[in-house]
Order: structure tokens, then C-alpha cells, then sequence
């Protein structure tokens, strides 16, 4: 019974996100006729896509991380609009591409978390970028999300900060929100960008407190770290 009212709530607030942002045929990028969803042939074959992981070795522990593509045209445009201007469609087709990314890496997962933000980030912005791609992956994928990691509220924004103090900046900045008994399981991180790479390792390396099996990373997009 419980099943089915969530799957009714999930219902209605689907038919309220196709009233706001109605199904088209048209390209989100260049409104031209598309023949799959959401972007035109021409538009996706101008997206760089990444083809092999990026890694930290840092400290004792290996990090692993995917990204779809980088940083840069189509994909920073569309991460752009969701981060800044509240476009949740550009959400939508952000994360249709990371769930094909999941499926091409071939990932075995259990579990859905992502890399969160600060209070004060969540009132000015009213969402978190992450979550939201988390979510969308978990309706593709059918996998649970699980909010595993918060961030103090004194954490410095990013951006303007060189690499080095990028890393100094978040190395305090994440901790376990629960310790939920998911021991042996394996996690998908999810983030918007992949910049140098901090934000991914600190948020890693307070997951494997959990001793989990396997902490995948994935990212919509990567700079040139």
C-alpha cells in the first residue's frame, strides 16, 4: 500500500513537471527536431565525451572517477542552467547521460548518495544540483538514493580558489551524516563538475568510514584537472 502511494505522489509531481516544462520534439539546445530524446544528433555530436576515469591516489586511498564529458559547449551550458537559472530540464538530459554513462562503465550498484551542500547554499539556491542529478539517475536506474554525507556551513565557496586552496578549503568540510549498516555495499557518488578533484576525495574518504565495498564517482562533466 505504501508502495503505491509513493508511486501516486511520484505521479503527480511528474504531470506537474510536464505542465512546467512540457515534452517536445524539439533540441534543448538548438530547437531543432530531435529523433531521441532531448538532444539533436548534431547538438550531441558536438559533446566532448570522457572515455577513460580519472584517478587520485592520495593518502593511502584510490579514487576513481567517471565523468560523461567535459567541462566545456553543450555540457557546461546545460550544468550552467541547472546550477544557476533553476533549469531542470537541462537536469534532466544531464542525467539521462550519466545513466548511460552507468550503464556503458557497466557499474554495479546498491545504492544512489551524492556530495551535498551547506545550509546556507540550499536556502540561497533552493536545491542541490547533485541531488537533483542523483535523483534522476535513481529513476532511470530504480536504485535508492541515501543521504550519507553532510556539509558544515562554514565551508568557503570554490570558486576563485586555486588547486591548492581548493584542497585546504573542503578537507574539513564532510562528515557522515549516519552511520547506516551498508557495509559490504557498493555506492555511487554523485557531483555536477569534477575540478581538481578535492570535493570527490574528502567526500570519499569519510564513505569508506563505512566500510563499503566499492565507491563509485561519477560527474556530469570534468575540467582539464
Amino acid at each position: 500500500m505504501e508502495n503505491r502511494f509513493i508511486e501516486f505522489i511520484k505521479y503527480i509531481g511528474d504531470c506537474v513537471l510536464e505542465v512546467i516544462y512540457p515534452h517536445t520534439n524539439n533540441c534543448i539546445i538548438c530547437d531543432s527536431y530531435v529523433e531521441n530524446k532531448f538532444l539533436c544528433r548534431n547538438c550531441e555530436n558536438k559533446i566532448k565525451y570522457c572515455y577513460d576515469p580519472y584517478i587520485i591516489d592520495k593518502n593511502g586511498l584510490k579514487v576513481k572517477i567517471y565523468s560523461v564529458a567535459y567541462y566545456s559547449g553543450i555540457i557546461l551550458e546545460l550544468i550552467i542552467r541547472l546550477k544557476y537559472k533553476s533549469d531542470f530540464k537541462s537536469g534532466e538530459v544531464l542525467g539521462f547521460l550519466m545513466y548511460k554513462k552507468i550503464l556503458k562503465e557497466n557499474l554495479n550498484i546498491d545504492y544512489i548518495t551524492y556530495v551535498p551542500s551547506t545550509n546556507k547554499s540550499l536556502k540561497k539556491r533552493g536545491y542541490n544540483q547533485s541531488k537533483y542529478l542523483a535523483k534522476i539517475i535513481g529513476d532511470y536506474t530504480k536504485i535508492p538514493i541515501i543521504n550519507l554525507l553532510t556539509k558544515n556551513d562554514n565551508a568557503k565557496d570554490q570558486i576563485g580558489l586555486n588547486k591548492e586552496e581548493r584542497w585546504k578549503n573542503v578537507k574539513n568540510s564532510f562528515n557522515l551524516k549516519f552511520k547506516e549498516n551498508i557495509e559490504n555495499k557498493n555506492i555511487l557518488l554523485v557531483d555536477d563538475v569534477l575540478t581538481t578533484g578535492a570535493t570527490t576525495f574528502y567526500c570519499f574518504k569519510e564513505l569508506k568510514k563505512l566500510k563499503i565495498n566499492n565507491v563509485f564517482v561519477l560527474t556530469a562533466a570534468k575540467s582539464r584537472v
